[in-house]
């Protein structure tokens, strides 16, 4: 069975392990960060003409302090995003078809008649890309829900071993803060030494481009920037075992 070393936060894991262990791989959990919740202050939802959520996290962690009108229009960044907004009863919700921050600039502007000189709340954590901020041709508001932190995972003297023994097959990190994380957690030489055998997978190309900066090997970007696309391309590099 080929083990599947997950960064992403430990409260998110339950789902990807069934999506891994449904195709009979071995998910492991090895959060390199944790979610710090921020307090809402003063949101008022007519200031806008859109909402922005770039995550599942985002949108619940502004659900439990807003009671946000369900036909307000919303842009959401990435199906499982949708899915949950639409699930709460959200009735007004679209998505651009790259599950990134360009690719939401992308849309923006190729929907540039709808969207001129309207002001959008981009609801999400306090670290990201800055591309959408101070556009000239629409306003664009940081409402941050959450930062994210550095973490030590519990396990970090088993998952040592399993990536010494080369016992580990792949890595996923899901955004550059969780390969940051896991340089926080074994510093950059181990870094570098722990991910030279298993295949290394970044989810989006921001995460990519993070890691080869530390001289780091990208094995799998998938074309569509979610753990399914991680598992699809590892069923294909994997499916004679």
């Amino acid at each position: 069975m080929k083990n599947v070393l997950i960064t992403r936060e430990k409260e998110q894991f339950e789902e990807v392990k069934k999506l891994f262990e449904k195709e009979g791989f071995n998910p492991i959990s090895f959060p390199t960060i944790k979610f710090e919740k921020i307090p809402l202050e003063g949101f008022n939802e007519r200031e806008f003409d859109f909402l922005i959520f770039t995550s599942k996290n985002a949108v619940k962690i502004f659900l439990q302090q807003v009671d946000l009108s369900k036909s307000k229009p919303i842009i959401a960044v990435g199906s499982k995003t949708a899915k949950f907004l639409i699930e709460n009863g959200f009735e007004n919700v679209e998505i651009p078809d790259t599950f990134s921050s360009e690719g939401l600039k992308d849309y923006l502007y190729e929907n540039i008649e709808r969207f001129k000189n309207k002001k959008f709340a981009l609801v999400r954590a306090l670290e990201g890309s800055e591309v959408l901020l101070n556009q000239s041709e629409f306003e664009v508001k940081l409402i941050p829900v959450y930062k994210t932190v550095f973490n030590k995972p519990e396990n970090i003297e088993e998952v040592e071993k399993m990536l010494k023994d080369k016992k580990i097959d792949a890595v996923v990190f899901s955004s550059p803060s969780t390969f940051k994380g896991f340089i926080n957690v074994f510093g950059l030489d181990k870094t570098r030494e722990f991910l030279e055998y298993p295949l290394v997978c970044a989810i989006g190309s921001v995460t990519e481009q993070e890691i080869k900066s530390h001289g780091i090997k990208v094995n799998i970007v998938p074309e569509k920037f979610t753990f399914e696309g991680i598992l699809e391309e590892l069923k294909k590099r994997w499916n004679n075992y």
